[in-house]
């Protein structure tokens, strides 16, 4: 297993990923609860789905899933992208909170393997957009069950993905971090295959004695085939338990004597259940399994009933509703009057089901329509009281005509030059006035002036300030031009929404039409209701001489009161019912539990089903009276023959006995043999490279030893004086070396929590030199933080500036943000 891409949204506070490319150590750095550890626990609860529980350090144990999302009403998700055995794999978790519990679900997929970019965003892109098969793991058992399918074991990746550097060592030392049933898996078959060939060569020597015991067998089988043939409807006779190895005549004799009983018993047996049938068959079970069936039939009209009624309320008040609206909807304003739309009153709308009609949409239509164009209107009365003109076109046309007059006046403004003149209005009309002493001065003023009027800069503005004054106003007045226009688009909008919705108005009526046909037509159906449930408990009252009470059924107040006399009358004649067949039946203890008379309340099903069993008891008796004949007559007629073949397999048995002893312990030898074998190699493997391990951290310390005691288990000794507690950096060194070996073995990834913290300072630069050499044949990954064994320790820098490096940032307390980092800078 190769790791490729893991990806954190909102998982325990994480956020980012991690891209592991080949030949380098990852080092995932940051402050102490910055969030390093979390990503072990996530990535131990996906990788490893649940297992039993472990005890020790609270960090060795399983996240729980309730711990991965603490925000309330929060999602979050993990992707695991990793390669195995030539193909690439995502393994998908999502997880959401509402309330105090989380939610999770988890798929795996599959892809074919492809050659990837070393850049995260690039390899992000690539998986995302890959095409992924699904591969069915929705169960944390499944996905187990997939990856060692696959090769990947949960168990092992438990010591891989380590919490803590202490437990390997404390499981080396316990003796159980060989855990045998899950190494035998990878090696198990080959010893099998050599195995097989010496039990092969072992069942050849029975060769003389299968050909005496076949000839046997086949003659045995054919009768017994004859046998199974004439009793096979005889359940009570098993030819497994007749048929035992030298037991097989006494067998027979024995069910000699039981078939002469049965055939001495059974025509009075048939005789008496012939005259019970006859008592079950009678009129009387036919008139009471009749009321109970028909009020049965109307017990589950309750809410019918009461539906109906609602239904028929229901009904009358839409159809009130509906003449108010007609009357309402007749007073619409003209179409030329949409003025009149600010007058008339809408009635409320907004919260009615428009549901109950047949036609909701057309019939809500009537009411938008309305609504919008008075709003319509609305604004545009607030737009012609702002300019004080009266809400018609022709007004507002006449409105924009003067501002447009006024944007040409503006266009070509004048300098004031000339003489003063009097501007006033008379009639609805603007006229020009001279003074009396320039008209007698100037009378070419009297001869005729321009009728559209020029502007010209008032003396006390100068000429900039009049520019932009000039340019202000064009930039008023076609704001107020436009606003103009829109009002007039507002006025034919009013108009052609209630052209609409007096079009719309005839729904009304059909409406009513159809209100009116489904009153009728349910009160018909209440009526039927209503008959049936009364005819049904009168009958039985009737029929079970049973006290009538009086019901009332014409409202959803008074049903249920008469649902529960309906009711405590029918299981009053179900219990009459029940004591009377009970009675009958009494012999039949079988029948009494098999169909549980007394606890039944469909008794019209029970007393078919009762007279049934004894119709299909009584031919079955008597077909068994004629099958205990023939397999009486089949033991007379081959007795003989089969006391024969039993005597010469006894002889055949002591012969193969001491053959059958020498191959089971041959067997036993073997298993236990093979296994152990297993365990000394993974042992000494474990035991190679933790020296190995231990060699590179310590190069110049000779005194420590650790080695294999025998059975899984190791010793760990100083100038070889056991010990139990080694220092944090030994336990570190045992503990690589151990994952080493699993690592070696499984194919799988290893990644150190709490690696840097143990290490001392001055071996740190040796225990860094062994993780990228060891980076090189194998995925490793480390968690780290301490400032002066790493940004400070030049060292160590030297080789952790080539590795792959990421930093875990806290910027709150549930949130931690994951992001590439290229190098440490010495001192920082």
């Amino acid at each position: 297993m190769e790791l490729v891409l893991v990806k954190f949204n909102n998982t325990l506070g994480l956020n980012g990923s991690l891209n592991f490319v080949k030949n380098k150590p990852l080092l995932i750095y940051g402050e102490n609860i910055a969030g390093k550890s979390n990503i072990i626990n996530m990535l131990r609860y996906c990788l490893i789905p649940k297992l039993r529980e472990r005890k020790g350090y609270a960090e060795e144990k399983r996240l729980k899933k309730d711990e991965i999302l603490l925000k309330k009403n929060t999602s979050g998700s993990v992707e695991i992208y990793f390669q195995q055995n030539g193909k690439l794999y995502k393994l998908y978790y999502y997880f959401s909170r509402k309330g105090k519990n989380v939610r999770q679900s988890q798929k795996l997929f599959e892809s074919k393997q492809i050659e990837l970019p070393l850049e995260d965003e690039e390899r992000i892109t690539i998986l995302s957009n890959l095409e992924w098969k699904d591969l069915g793991a929705t169960s944390p058992k499944l996905l187990k069950e997939k990856l060692v399918d696959i090769g990947i074991y949960p168990e092992i990746l438990d010591i891989l993905i380590s919490p803590s550097n202490v437990r390997n060592f404390s499981e080396a030392i316990s003796g159980s971090i060989v855990r045998v049933p899950e190494i035998i898996e990878a090696r198990i078959s080959s010893i099998h295959e050599n195995t097989g060939k010496y039990l092969d060569n072992l069942r050849k020597l029975y060769g003389v004695i299968i050909l005496e015991r076949k000839e046997l067998d086949i003659r045995l089988k054919e009768l017994r085939k004859g046998f199974e043939e004439i009793s096979e409807n005889l359940p009570e006779i098993n030819a497994d338990k007749i048929f035992i190895a030298n037991e097989t005549v006494k067998n027979l004799e024995a069910l000699q004597s039981f078939l002469a009983e049965k055939l001495k018993s059974i025509p009075s047996k048939v005789s008496k259940m012939r005259e019970t049938l006859g008592l079950l068959s009678s009129e009387k079970y036919e008139i009471w399994t009749a009321a109970i069936e028909q009020l049965a039939t109307v017990l589950p009209k309750k809410e019918e009933l009461k539906s109906l009624i609602g239904k028929r309320e229901s009904l009358k008040n839409t159809e009130e509703t509906l003449s108010k609206w007609k009357i309402v909807f007749e007073g619409l304003p003209p179409d030329s009057k949409p003025e009149g739309l600010l007058a008339f009153s809408l009635p409320d709308y907004e919260k009615f089901d428009f549901n109950v009609f047949s036609k909701p949409e057309r019939m809500k239509s009537i009411f938008l329509a309305v609504d919008e164009a008075k709003k319509s209107f609305q604004r545009v009365n607030e737009t012609c009281k702002k300019y004080k003109i009266s809400p018609e076109i022709s007004e507002i046309n006449k409105t924009i005509k003067s501002y447009s007059d006024l944007l040409k006046a503006l266009k070509v403004p004048l300098e004031p030059e000339g003489d003063q003149a009097l501007i006033s209005k008379r009639e609805d009309k603007i006229i020009v006035s001279i003074p009396l002493d320039l008209a007698l001065k100037k009378t070419e003023y009297l001869r005729g002036i321009e009728p559209t009027p020029l502007i010209h800069r008032p003396e006390k503005l100068d000429k900039e300030e009049f520019i932009k004054e000039v340019s202000r106003l064009q930039t008023e007045i076609n704001a107020i031009q436009k606003e103009l226009r829109k009002t007039k688009e507002e006025i034919s909008k009013a108009k052609k929404l209630l052209k609409k919705a007096k079009q719309l108005r005839e729904n009304i009526d059909q409406e009513l039409k159809v209100s009116r046909e489904n009153t009728k037509n349910l009160e018909k159906e209440l009526d039927n209701v209503i008959k049936g449930v009364s005819n049904a408990y009168y009958h039985l009252c009737e029929v079970f001489k049973l006290k009538r009470e009086e019901i009332d059924l014409s409202s959803r107040e008074t049903v249920d009161m008469s649902f529960d006399i309906l009711l405590a009358k029918y299981e009053e004649a179900q219990k009459i019912f029940s004591q009377d067949l009970i009675h009958q039946v009494k012999d039949y203890p079988e029948i009494l539990e098999k169909f549980r008379i007394s606890e039944e309340k469909d008794f019209t099903g029970v007393m078919k089903k009762v007279r049934k069993e004894f119709e299909e008891k009584i031919e079955e008796v008597s077909k068994l009276h004629e099958a205990y004949k023939k397999v009486n007559e089949w033991i007379l007629t081959n007795m003989s023959q089969l006391k024969s073949i039993e005597n010469r397999n006894k002889t055949i048995t002591i012969i193969s006995s001491a053959l059958t002893i020498a191959q089971a312990i041959l067997s036993r030898i073997h298993e236990k043999t093979d296994i152990n074998r297993i365990v000394e190699e993974l042992a000494e493997g474990i035991e190679k490279n933790v020296k190995y391990v231990y060699n590179r951290i310590f190069p110049e310390d000779r005194s420590f030893n650790f080695e294999h005691s025998g059975k899984g288990q190791f010793l760990s000794t100083i100038n070889n004086e056991p010990i139990t507690h080694p220092s944090g950096s030994q336990r570190a060194a045992i503990s690589v070396g151990i994952m080493l070996s699993l690592t070696e073995t499984f194919g799988l990834p290893m990644i150190l929590d709490e690696a840097f913290d143990r290490i001392d300072v001055n071996r740190l630069k040796f225990f860094c030199e062994c993780m990228t050499s060891l980076a090189g044949s194998f995925q490793v990954c480390l968690v780290g933080y301490t400032s002066f064994n790493i940004e400070k320790n030049p060292d160590a820098l030297s080789f952790i500036n080539n590795w792959k490096i990421y930093l875990v940032e806290r910027t709150e307390v549930l949130e931690k943000n994951i992001k590439p980092l290229k190098r440490f800078a010495l001192g920082e």
